[in-house]
């Protein structure tokens, strides 16, 4: 799939195809004497991607997306995602993420590189990690105002303009990831900045496994991705999310147990191999240790009940 991008104009917001790796949407400058060369392009995307538009981002970029409507599919090399309307996510650069969006979705996306981010923002600003979470609806609005904000002067071709644009944008998606401050604190490292670096590498394998939680992980796959050891990686992650690799991973496949339980009528055995268990009895004995029940227990008593056995059992109530 080629890198596939929106532009994001103030009014109506029409689709863009291109090829290039990593160009700006400024416009060519006009003609100039040929002593002065145009500005280099600036590496920024600010993109909006409608119902079932698809993209994939450049590999250059840290990307940040913002799902306002609807949802979306997005994966890349932490895993596969869906993002629900307030839903945000954040990639490192080289994940590469491709989104697909839902039928009713409204995504918008910013695309930077990590240089041009670090020179907008103060030195003691953390600057925009990896990670997910969610926006308020007035949070989302001011988002998308400071988007438009930055896009005007983007679309114009006035560089100047745009920078002084994006660092309050920047500053605002930091502020929706204050969360991760008392994360950053819990790393290793003498300074800051040296903790902000090992953050960024350990979210990344805490999103593999919750972009994965149909399979169970191998700590060689976490190792690949964080460029951790053994001992570094499992040492940090307890120290930072005060639970175990092997805890988390669990967890997040119990979740989604429970959220297959709920959606469908897979039997045992499809419901343990969707959460990556060989074997329906290790997952029943897991399943009850976790919750304390079976898991057609946990069904019964969770499964919504239809519109025709709600009628069936108020007409049953007005009889007595």
């Amino acid at each position: 799939m080629p890198d596939t991008f929106v532009s994001f104009p103030h009014t109506r917001l029409h689709p863009v195809r291109q090829t290039e790796p990593f160009v700006s949407p400024v416009r060519p400058a006009e003609a100039r004497p040929a002593f002065q060369p145009a500005p280099a392009p600036l590496p920024l995307r600010l993109a909006v991607f409608h119902r079932a538009d698809a993209a994939r981002a450049p590999a250059a970029a840290f990307t940040f997306w913002l799902q306002l409507r609807g949802c979306a599919r997005i994966a890349g090399a932490e895993g596969a995602f869906t993002l629900h309307a307030g839903d945000w996510i954040a990639f490192e650069r080289g994940s590469q993420p491709e989104l697909q969006g839902g039928r009713t979705g409204l995504t918008v996306a910013l695309m930077l590189t990590p240089d041009l981010m670090a020179g907008l923002l103060e030195p003691a600003d953390r600057g925009l990690l990896p990670g997910r979470g969610v926006l308020a609806a007035p949070e989302r609005r001011m988002a998308l105002r400071l988007g438009r904000a930055c896009a005007l002067p983007l679309e114009r071709g006035d560089q100047a303009a745009v920078l002084r644009a994006l660092r309050p944008l920047l500053q605002h998606l930091q502020a929706a990831q204050q969360d991760f401050a008392a994360l950053v604190e819990r790393c290793p490292g003498r300074s800051f900045h040296r903790k902000t670096r090992i953050f960024a590498r350990i979210q990344k394998a805490r999103m593999y496994l919750e972009g994965n939680p149909q399979r169970m992980l191998r700590i060689e796959e976490l190792m690949e991705l964080t460029r951790f050891s053994s001992w570094w990686l499992s040492k940090t992650f307890h120290a930072v999310y005060q639970e175990t690799l092997q805890r988390a991973s669990m967890r997040l496949r119990m979740q989604r147990a429970r959220q297959l339980l709920q959606e469908g009528q897979l039997s045992i055995s499809e419901l343990a191999e969707a959460c990556g268990f060989h074997d329906p009895c290790s997952f029943a004995r897991q399943f009850k240790a976790t919750h304390g029940q079976t898991a057609s227990a946990w069904r019964a008593r969770h499964m919504p009940e239809s519109p025709v056995g709600n009628e069936a059992a108020g007409s049953a109530a007005a009889l007595h």
